[in-house]
Order: C-alpha cells, then structure tokens, then sequence
C-alpha cells in the first residue's frame, strides 16, 4: 500500500504556536489602537485648549452686535434715519426682526425689570 493512505505516518502538528501568534498580533494591533486614540484625544484636547481665547472673543464680539443690534431697533422707532438703517439690514439679511404675535405688543412688562446685562472680562 502506498504511504498518502498509511494514517500512522502522518505527522501531527501542535496548534499551540499558530495561535500564540495570532494572539501575539491581537495584543499589538490592540495596543496599537488605543495608543492612536490616546495621542488623537490629546490633541483635540491641545487643539480645543488653544482655541478657546478665539472663541470667547467671537462670543464677545456677537453679544456686542446683538446689544448694537437692539439699541438701533429701539432708537429706530424715535429716528427716521435709523428706521431706515434697520430696514435696509433686514432686507440684507444682517438682521432679523421678531415680528410680535397678534395681541402682543413690543413694549416689556412694567412689573418686571430687564435683566442686567453680563459682566464679560
């Protein structure tokens, strides 16, 4: 008989290091991973850090346009000129004006006072 059908000389083989590679591999590629969302989370982290004067000076920069914004509107209901001014912003899109449901009026409540405006350092 020929030897491809002799089962006892077959040689067997141990799975044990196959595996130890693969499991090897696993704990590298893993450690690799989290390694790259660590250094990725730090500089978001560095990146958000440095940009934050930037963004308080733009959020500065709005609540003055929007106080700028609301002294125009008030006084342009007194001043031809600046009625004139808000109404070429609004046609221009650089200002929206909330116009009041039916039965509100514009005018605040005399009971209640405006709140006082932040304090931005």
């Amino acid at each position: 008989m020929s030897e491809e059908y002799d089962h006892e000389s077959t040689q067997s083989f141990s799975p044990f290091y196959p595996i130890l590679i693969l499991l090897i591999g696993l704990i590298i590629w893993s450690g690799v991973q989290v390694y790259m969302a660590n250094s990725q989370r730090s500089m978001t982290a560095a990146q958000i850090a440095q940009a934050m004067p930037n963004i308080v000076q733009a959020q500065n920069v709005k609540d003055r346009y929007i106080a700028l914004m609301k002294d125009l509107i008030e006084t342009a209901a007194k001043d031809p000129q600046a009625a004139a001014i808000v109404k070429e912003a609004t046609a221009a899109g650089l200002l929206r004006v909330q116009q009041p449901a039916p039965g509100e009026t514009n005018a605040p409540a005399a009971s209640e006072p405006a709140a006082p405006a932040p304090a931005n350092k």
